[in-house]
């Protein structure tokens, strides 16, 4: 009777109608005669018996009977395609934060699922995180539970914190307050290995914790472009975190785990709502998301290359695109997206052919998961890669759901091995030192070297960049500890080894072959002083290796009185003739000329509206022609918006602009060196952020990262007809100075003083 029942419901059910309690009651009863499977068949009857007594106890059972233990078999592991479990006894509400122990919470567990609540899966420990959910007086708890899916238990990482007397809010710059995570919480697999929260309205900083030390949150800067019903992903290839916030126009940003540094990539984004889930294609390089009818996805291309945003149509079996914030999984190991709304079907998207296919439950399949939140699932719909599993959290009153839609067997990684391949290393000579292989479960071995992320553990004897290949340079002759660490971008689990690499100088025995001061002209203010760097190359066998000799070289000056030296630091007496300051090391010699000026030497221009300039010591300019007399000016004149009212401008010098498609501006200078110092930028609207730049030859001196004004310094070279520079988008201005003039002394931009 119970059978028919449930059958007769899930048809029902199927046809897209609401699960109700009754249906979750006979999934119950229908569980009791499943688990006499878990009875091996060569037990006596009487065992048989004691079993079926205790099906509803935990899956372990001693035998009394001749003192055998007996195992029931592995729920997870004998998951049939196209099958849900229902994890037994796994409400998170049983282990929620009592308000008896914290008086302070209110609103009730229920909305750390209910409010607009997002979810995170933990690769390297294989947990389903929730929470700091609720929020707007949904709930003001801001603690984070997980389900481990090694032991299927809900656990509470940490304890709430205090809320603000009269609020509902928790102190911002301590940790996060309970809020509408929607999709904006991920975990990042090592070597950052941290579970992160996007802040929100009232919680703007980002937020983050090592999830075995889950009492203490990291706080960082910002995203600064709003939040509310924001999507985010991890990129496992890339290594960035990205998030697009619909409130904001649907920009689009990355967060760089290893600086903590947020950029914004794109300033809109093509029809944003707040019922999205989005994921990362990491074959494709494709930000996806669904929900809400909708298909759109954004490539994903390192600085300064731009991030192309589209909605794309798809076919096939489109009924999962009319639900709000689908559960949306890329999967590796098919190459698919999985997505789950509700009930038994499951739904898979191809992205070459852009088509959905329906997966309806296995016959054998006796559970219906459900009902889903009338929000949406957000992330709390998950991939578990080590397993090939789903799992899925709806609400703290319902058991956790678990789904298996193929037979294939993940061959996980299980560690890395990190080798030495040259020893000893030089000093200051850079060298590839470092092979690093991932090894799987079937013994298999890859090569990871260039994909590989890298820490030198002592910093003092030995650097390598984060993303250096393998490659080491030596500071100090010693033994350098140096750790590699891998993440299998379709696990997102990662494993380090540490090598140690012995560091040699060879130094000693070799003469150098030239010195070289870092500048050969350099224009000082009197009274003032400059570091002047110098470098020895020497060859020793068939390496060429140059360091750092400043300390040891020999300095002088050829007229004291004007400019004076003392290990490389000049300092600007009086003005007269050129001075010349030389270094010498092992009868080898370089030499600076020193030019001492009573003012600073510099152009600054303002690019602007008017032929008034805003400021003293500035020279305006509105897209008028070059000519001698002026020294500066544009060689394609014609074809220029201005404008001089950006109220929100940082300066006066950035309230307006010249917008140039690709015009060449000159600045008539004598060929040398010089410090230009670039604006660009919109201060009330910003821009496409990268689109626009300023150039010079063929180097970008200046990208526009959109936000609303950019400034750029470097060190240029001008030849025989000065500095001829590009420029495509808004440009506030340019100052530029021989070297040696302090241009952030000098400059007066004004830059923080608001209106003026």
């Amino acid at each position: 009777k119970h059978i028919k029942r449930r059958e007769s419901l899930r048809k029902r059910y199927s046809a897209k109608t609401e699960m109700t309690d009754e249906v979750q009651q006979l999934n119950f009863i229908w569980e009791i005669p499943m688990r006499l499977n878990w009875i091996h068949n060569f037990l006596s009857a009487s065992i048989v018996l004691f079993a079926l007594t205790a099906s509803i106890m935990p899956a372990h059972i001693n035998c009394i009977a001749g003192e055998v233990a007996i195992t029931a078999d592995d729920p997870l592991r004998n998951l049939k395609p196209g099958e849900w479990y229902e994890v037994p006894n796994s409400h998170l509400e049983a282990v929620a934060a009592s308000a008896k122990k914290f008086p302070w919470l209110s609103g009730g567990i229920g909305g750390i699922t209910q409010c607009w609540a997002g979810g995170a899966f933990d690769s390297q420990r294989d947990r389903l995180y929730v929470g700091p959910g609720g929020g707007h007086a949904g709930y003001n708890g801001n603690e984070v539970y997980a389900f481990d899916l090694n032991d299927l238990k809900w656990r509470r990482l940490n304890d709430p914190d205090p809320v603000i007397p009269g609020t509902e809010y928790t102190d911002l710059n301590i940790a996060p307050f309970a809020m509408h995570t929607y999709d904006g919480v991920e975990y990042i697999p090592p070597p950052t290995d941290r579970y992160v929260v996007v802040g929100g309205w009232g919680t703007p900083r980002t937020y983050a914790f090592n999830p075995d030390h889950p009492e203490k949150w990291e706080v960082y800067p910002d995203h600064g472009t709003g939040r509310t019903g924001d999507i985010c992903a991890y990129d496992p290839i890339g290594g960035m975190l990205w998030l697009s916030t619909p409130i904001t126009d649907g920009k689009f940003s990355q967060w760089d785990p290893s600086t903590h540094l947020w950029t914004l990539r794109l300033g809109s984004s093509p029809h944003p709502s707040y019922y999205e889930t989005a994921d990362i294609d990491s074959k494709r390089a494709l930000f996806v998301s669904c929900g809400k009818g909708k298909v759109k996805t954004w490539t994903l291309r390192p600085i300064p290359q731009l991030v192309v945003a589209e909605e794309i149509s798809t076919t096939g079996d489109t009924d999962i695109l009319a639900r709000t914030s689908p559960g949306f999984c890329y999967v590796p190991l098919i190459d698919k997206f999985v997505a789950w709304a509700n009930g038994p079907d499951v739904y898979t998207l191809d992205m070459d052919a852009r088509k959905w296919t329906r997966h309806a439950p296995a016959a054998s399949n006796t559970v219906i998961p459900g009902p889903a939140d009338q929000w949406g699932t957000f992330g709390r719909f998950r991939y578990v890669a080590s397993k090939n599993i789903f799992v899925v959290c709806n609400s703290v009153r319902q058991n956790v759901f678990i789904y298996r839609l193929t037979a294939d067997k993940p061959n996980v990684i299980t560690s890395v091995k990190a080798t030495v391949t040259q020893n000893p290393i030089e000093m200051n000579l850079p060298a590839a030192a470092i092979s690093v292989e991932a090894i799987y479960a079937d013994g298999s071995r890859k090569n990871v070297t260039e994909q590989a992320s890298y820490f030198s553990l002592d910093p003092s004897t030995a650097e390598v960049e984060l993303h250096g290949r393998g490659v080491i340079t030596g500071i100090a002759a010693g033994s350098a500890r140096i750790r590699a660490v891998y993440s299998d971008p379709a696990f997102k689990r990662g494993y380090s080894n540490e090598v140690s690499i012995p560091i040699k100088d060879s130094i000693g025995q070799a003469l150098p072959d030239s010195v070289q001061t870092r500048f050969s002209k350099l224009t000082l203010v009197a009274g003032e002083s400059f570091s002047l760097a110098a470098t020895a190359s020497y060859t020793i066998g068939t390496q060429h290796i140059t360091r750092s000799c400043t300390d040891q070289a020999m300095w002088s000056s050829d007229a004291p009185a004007e400019a004076s030296v003392s290990k490389g630091t000049v300092v600007a007496i009086r003005s007269g003739k050129p001075v010349t300051i030389t270094a010498t090391l092992n009868g080898k010699t370089s030499s600076t000329q020193i030019v001492v000026v009573d003012a600073p030497v510099m152009e600054r221009i303002n690019f602007q509206v008017k032929d008034t300039p805003r400021r003293p010591g500035w020279k305006p300019d509105n897209g008028k022609p070059f000519t001698e007399a002026r020294g500066f000016g544009w060689l394609d004149a014609g074809d220029f918006t201005t404008r001089d009212d950006r109220d929100r401008a940082a300066s006066v010098l950035l309230r307006g602009f010249v917008q140039a498609k690709e015009k060449r501006f000159k600045v008539k200078l004598p060929s040398g060196q010089y410090v230009v110092r670039i604006a660009m930028g919109d201060a009330d609207y910003g821009a496409i952020p990268f689109n626009d730049w300023t150039a010079l030859g063929t180097e970008k001196l200046l990208y526009d990262e959109g936000r609303r004004n950019s400034i750029a310094t470097k060190i240029v070279q001008a030849g025989d007809d000065g500095l001829v520079f590009t420029v495509k988008g808004k440009i506030n201005y340019i100052v530029v100075a021989p070297v040696g003039i302090d241009i952030d002394k000098y400059a007066d931009e004004g830059v923080g003083e608001g209106k003026r």
